[in-house]
């Protein structure tokens, strides 16, 4: 519940919004390279940074829907049966495409299960099942099957870590409970959802001590793992450093809420911040194959690049793509402001999955 002063907030936060929109509309017309490269993408980017920065995490909670609901939103508008599964620990799945699997040894459906971002305080938006949308139907053009199992978590900081942990894994057993091979199964996750992909691996190799193991079938791996603009790494003091967010969707004003929400009473361990593992951490993750992607203008993105040459030293299987001038978690982002243009990512994500498909 949000608090009368919070609540009373909102009016001079709106206004703040307004303000900064109708500054990202008149420079926009003069955007250089640093910014982002559509006048759409300008305007949404500089709102969401507004936005994120002065509100609170309960605020943009009271405003945003929750997952489920944005899953309901789209199944009713794309006049398709809902199919929402309640897993353990308060967790909900939502499936996106056919299911079907002809047996359980087959390999001719894949499905992809996919652990939203937003910095575990956030929802998931409709962006994400145009985005799913987008992957499936570039299976179909190749002959191939794809369905996705997309997890509605508990946020933070209603729950904390390891909680989202916890039902991403559930999220994994219920699939493989359904009589999916490890082969048929994908990983992927942007931001915080990257940071439960990496998680969710760690666990497979190393159980987690406060969550049930998960055995694979004959010690299979998985088929692969997406992670998009991974969040591997909770540190939150950026003192000294000259970060450039003009062409990003978040700041460095986001890092301290949302660690706190997702971490609570916690302390950072190689679960919540993948990147200070030591490299035999990633030795044995059981996945065939990992693709890391990032955009050129995100501020994340010296991190991701030194966790990807940590990752690679430990596990050789692993892909990175970077998309110019794109800002954070881009090919999902952007369909949500309603700019259809192909992200770099995006292309690579399709394109990845038709090889492992």
């Amino acid at each position: 519940m949000l608090s009368l002063a919070e609540k009373l907030d909102f009016v001079p936060a709106l206004l703040s919004v307004i303000l900064t929109v109708a500054w990202a509309i008149v420079s926009g017309l003069w955007r250089s390279s640093a910014h982002p490269p559509t006048f759409l993408l300008h305007v949404g980017y500089a709102a969401f940074r507004k936005a994120t920065a002065r509100l609170s995490v309960a605020q943009m909670q009271a405003v945003l829907p929750p997952s489920n609901r944005i899953y309901e939103r789209y199944v009713r508008r794309s006049r398709i049966a809902p199919d929402t599964v309640t897993l353990p620990h308060g967790a909900l799945g939502h499936w996106i495409g056919s299911r079907k699997a002809s047996s359980a040894s087959s390999t001719d459906v894949k499905v992809l299960v996919w652990f939203h971002g937003g910095g575990f305080a956030l929802p998931a938006n409709i962006g994400y099942f145009h985005f799913f949308e987008r992957l499936i139907a570039d299976a179909q053009r190749t002959g191939k099957s794809l369905a996705v199992f997309s997890l509605t978590y508990t946020l933070a900081p209603q729950a904390t870590y390891p909680t989202q942990l916890r039902q991403a894994v559930e999220a994994v057993r219920y699939v493989l409970d359904q009589d999916y091979a490890p082969a048929q199964i994908l990983l992927g996750g942007d931001s915080a959802g990257g940071n439960l992909v990496g998680g969710v691996l760690s666990h497979l190799a190393h159980t987690h001590p406060a969550i049930a193991p998960v055995l694979l079938p004959n010690d299979a791996p998985l088929a692969g793992a997406v992670m998009i603009a991974p969040w591997v790494s909770m540190n939150t003091d950026y003192t000294g450093e000259e970060i450039d967010s003009r062409g990003d969707l978040i700041t460095p004003a986001v890092a301290g809420p949302w660690a706190s929400a997702y971490l609570g009473t916690a302390t950072r361990d190689f679960y919540t911040d993948l990147s200070t593992a030591p490299t035999e951490w990633y030795a044995k993750f059981p996945v065939e194959k990992v693709l890391v992607c990032a955009g050129g203008s995100e501020i994340l993105l010296p991190i991701i690049k030194e966790f990807v040459e940590k990752f690679s030293q430990g596990f050789e299987r692993v892909e990175f793509c970077i998309g110019e001038r794109e800002g954070h978690v881009a090919p999902i982002y952007n369909l949500h402001l309603g700019d259809q243009t192909e992200t770099a990512q995006g292309k690579r994500v399709k394109s990845w999955l038709r090889e492992v498909l």
